[in-house]
């Protein structure tokens, strides 16, 4: 998986706009659900699909561990 906080640095320095999700967001999970279902569409590269599914199960798994809620 890609670092994000690398990622961020790369889009201030492109002034390019970015969105973070934090694993406290109550609507993280759905929005990254909704993510996924639309690349299974319109992304061919398998491991790009595979990573976004990586990042669902952690989503899900901090979400069994802690209480999630609208985030600050």
């Amino acid at each position: 998986m890609k670092n994000p906080i690398v990622m961020i640095k790369q889009c201030i320095e492109k002034e390019e706009p970015y969105f973070v999700l934090r694993g406290q967001d109550i609507c993280a999970l759905p929005a990254i659900e909704a993510y996924y279902n639309a690349i299974k569409e319109q992304v061919k590269d398998p491991y790009f699909i595979e990573e976004i599914e990586e990042i669902m199960k952690d989503f899900r798994a901090y979400r069994e561990e802690q209480q999630t809620h609208i985030p600050d």
